[in-house]
């Protein structure tokens, strides 16, 4: 988003690492706050995001705008696995966008969920935003999928981690008849 690439900056050289090293960024969801600094960076999104609207709501619009500015992306499509963590497998989630993933790293627990679930300030796991997601029965369903994970740790894509996440998971579904 406007004014967050010196953060984002300033993140990966506290890493120790330079920006202009990064030759690619495997994406959660095709909505501008989440492609908006790959520069000329390779993206991997999954297909179903360049795909026409299933409804008209904000994130609809969002994700029009976004893929509209897309240059050539590689596809990020179900079960594929990534060379990093030890092997990180993407599992398709659509609901908050039509090619929604969430990225898990089954070595450490880790399950990178983008904006498919939120946390309240309670530390209480949420469904997708209403407002901008595109289709919640997809979103529950997608629910339903990641409970069968051995989730330890849920990074979002806005908020800060939640630990203990499958007791999270399953209370969630439980929650969301």
């Amino acid at each position: 988003m406007r004014g967050s690439l010196p953060r984002l900056h300033a993140a990966i050289v506290a890493l120790g690492r330079s920006p202009a090293e990064i030759a690619r960024f495997a994406v959660t969801h095709a909505h501008p706050d989440h492609i908006g600094g790959a520069g000329d960076a390779e993206l991997l999104v999954h297909p179903a995001d360049r795909s026409r609207a299933l409804r008209l709501n904000a994130g609809t619009v969002a994700r029009y705008f976004a893929v509209r500015r897309l240059g050539s992306t590689t596809d990020l499509v179900d079960d594929a696995v990534l060379p990093v963590l030890g092997g990180l497998r993407v599992i398709h989630t659509p609901g908050h966008t039509p090619g929604s993933v969430c990225l898990y790293a089954e070595r450490d627990g880790l399950l990178f969920s983008g904006d498919a679930l939120w946390c309240d300030r309670r530390g209480a796991l949420q469904r997708p935003n209403r407002y901008w997601s595109e289709d919640l029965e997809a979103a529950r369903a997608s629910v339903s999928r990641l409970v069968a994970l051995d989730v330890g740790t849920i990074l979002f894509g806005h908020l800060p981690p939640l630990e203990h996440a499958a007791t999270s998971l399953r209370e969630l579904a439980a929650r969301w008849r």
